[in-house]
């Protein structure tokens, strides 16, 4: 009776422990399938080639005297200029290749025709929508490899998460790239839970579905926590790769964006191509969304000038 009671015991000893077993590996189960949000897709052996070119550049408050220190001019290369190493936090900066002996006569041309209207440095406040004539007025440009300035704009005032949701709200995508090869590696999957956004993971066959995509001019972002998550990741799947994080808007959006410029300069009796950088903030108000641009540097003197143009979005 005892020898059966033993028995019993350990029967029942050995039912419960093997019910154990079987609750932590559906549990570990679950969390791999948890963590399989976070796996890379396989790399296609093909690689996308583009030319990133976006700067993000220390953001020098726009004096005569800073100016004044620069002696040398920026030798013009025949190649697209790489992403820079050193960057500066919650700057976004875009550039488009400069065309050669074009963008250079357009800019003599039109200093020769702006000589006066230089001195005068009067820039009227104006304010411009996207919409379909600055679309058709930026695709000119942008088709005939025309000069147009860099645009440094900063997020400070609306925040990282609000820049993030208005930049995709407008068809905006993120993306890792590599700079030194100027090549996109994978897009980034994120999601916006109660206003702030969380990295789930990247996507690298999304990098071939890119058509529409203002490939020739990204927007960097660094210096962000998610920025850094985002890269930090990545690195282990590129790690001889010089990663950055940018974010790529549709072709018309660019465009549209460059044509309000036009259209500015133009009212002030002055060519877009005789700059060569703008500085500016976003900013919201209520449901209106855009960018305030307040500083332009002259390219041929190099000399700073007031602006004053909203262009809503």
């Amino acid at each position: 009776m005892v020898k059966k009671s033993l028995i019993f015991i350990v029967m029942i000893v050995v039912f419960v422990a093997v019910i154990l077993y079987l609750v932590g590996l559906n549990r570990i189960d679950q969390k791999n399938g948890t963590e399989k949000k976070k796996v890379k897709m396989a790399i296609p052996e093909r690689l996308e080639e583009i030319r990133i070119v976006a700067i993000e550049e220390k953001r020098v408050p726009p004096t005569s005297k800073a100016e004044k220190r620069k002696k040398k001019v920026p030798v013009k290369k025949k190649r697209p200029p790489v992403i820079k190493k050193i960057v500066l936090k919650k700057i976004e900066a875009v550039t488009l290749k400069r065309s050669k002996k074009t963008a250079e006569q357009q800019d003599v041309s039109s200093t020769k025709s702006n000589r006066g209207t230089l001195q005068q440095k009067r820039f009227f406040p104006a304010h411009f929508h996207l919409n379909n004539y600055t679309i058709v007025e930026g695709r000119k440009l942008i088709d005939k490899n025309a000069s147009v300035p860099i645009v440094q704009a900063s997020y400070d005032q609306i925040g990282f998460d609000a820049y993030l949701k208005k930049m995709r709200d407008i068809g905006g995508r993120l993306f890792v790239g590599d700079a030194k090869k100027q090549i996109i590696l994978a897009e980034v999957i994120v999601d916006n839970r109660s206003g702030e956004y969380r990295f789930m993971g990247i996507d690298e066959g999304k990098k071939h579905d890119l058509d529409g995509m203002a490939l020739f001019r990204p927007r960097e972002i660094s210096g962000e926590s998610l920025v850094n998550e985002i890269l930090t990741y990545s690195w282990q799947f590129f790690q001889e790769s010089d990663l950055r994080c940018v974010i790529l808007l549709p072709l018309d959006k660019e465009a549209a964006i460059l044509g309000a410029l036009k259209q500015y300069f133009n009212v002030c009796r002055y060519n877009i191509s005789q700059f060569d950088i703008v500085w500016g903030n976003y900013f919201q108000r209520g449901e209106q969304f855009g960018l305030k641009v307040e500083k332009g540097r002259i390219s041929k003197t190099r000399e700073i000038v007031s602006l004053n143009m909203i262009l809503t979005m």
